[in-house]
């Protein structure tokens, strides 16, 4: 049975292991199996679910195929950008008009009267910051959304990502607007939360989502993937001794266990859209946290190679 600690503040008790939807949302999958495998993570104890409107069906499908059981998981949804990310087609909208209207449609799909917890999806951009914050914290007073919250990188992870946040510090964010939750990329590659964003986060009491806690498993690709997004990391996870680090561990168990050794992080997603990979990430999940040794060599390995 997996742990489940208390989200930051929230009071929300979670699984150390939740679902990233985004590829339960692709139109190539058909619904009879994303059906099985939504229904599949509850049975397997997994009682917290991250969704967007611009991961194509997965809101639709998740209100469609679990709305019976919706006292069985806490659903936390996005807003900032609309379109279809699976298919490559979006945009960045925070303005007022696009988040009211957007949190109306995700309401609608998901089936809900009330979403447990919305999320920027990224940093709004600086002229935007203020009347963003506003709506999101209205949204929160007038009873429409539990909990309000971010998910984006400090700045050296998500210049890693290819995705430069240019002014905005997202641990300076952190500390003037006081959010329920943060969402952030975490994971024996990508190591730089740990310096720059959970300390913080931790301090103002915030509740701690990592977003690819196994770093798409790029380690798996025999060549480099296109684009920085994936093509950083494969580079990153051929200079760095990984299997070594790893030991006797199954590589994918090791990555897994050492994000959630970390006592800052509450919940870490898994976007697999596979059943066996689903039921594998549970059963790591089961086995609790990694030794003391064990955490320090992959955190001494990263900090000797890349800094902090």
């Amino acid at each position: 049975m997996m742990e489940r600690p208390t989200l930051g503040r929230t009071g929300l008790k979670v699984s150390r292991i939740g679902l990233g939807a985004a590829q339960h949302g692709r139109s190539d999958i058909p619904d009879a199996h994303v059906e099985k495998v939504l229904n599949l993570a509850l049975d397997l104890g997994i009682n917290f679910i991250d969704t967007a409107p611009s991961y194509g069906r997965s809101e639709e499908r998740i209100g469609r195929f679990l709305s019976r059981r919706k006292d069985e998981f806490t659903i936390a949804t996005k807003c900032g950008c609309y379109g279809d990310l699976t298919e490559g087609e979006y945009c960045i909208d925070y303005s007022r008009k696009a988040i009211l209207e957007g949190l109306e449609e995700s309401r609608r799909r998901l089936k809900v009267e009330l979403i447990d917890i919305l999320q920027f999806h990224g940093l709004p951009p600086p002229e935007l910051l203020e009347e963003a914050f506003e709506v999101l914290f209205e949204v929160k007073e007038k009873g429409l959304v539990r909990f309000v919250g971010i998910s984006a990188d400090g700045p050296k992870a998500a210049a890693f990502a290819g995705k430069p946040t240019g002014k905005l510090d997202a641990a300076e964010i952190a500390r003037r607007w006081h959010v329920d939750t943060w969402q952030f990329t975490y994971n024996i590659i990508s190591q730089e939360a740990a310096e720059e964003l959970i300390p913080v986060l931790k301090e103002e009491g915030m509740g701690t989502i990592v977003k690819r806690p196994l770093s798409n498993v790029v380690w798996r690709f025999e060549g480099r993937p296109e684009g920085d997004f994936l093509g950083r990391p494969w580079e990153r996870a051929r200079e760095m001794p990984l299997e070594e680090i790893a030991g006797d561990m199954p590589l994918t168990e090791f990555a897994l266990r050492f994000v959630l050794s970390h006592p800052g992080v509450d919940v870490a997603l898994v976007g697999t859209i596979r059943e066996e990979h689903l039921r594998e990430d549970v059963g790591y999940a089961e086995k609790g946290p990694l030794s003391e040794e064990e955490v320090r060599r992959a955190r001494d390995t990263f900090l000797g190679m890349f800094g902090t």
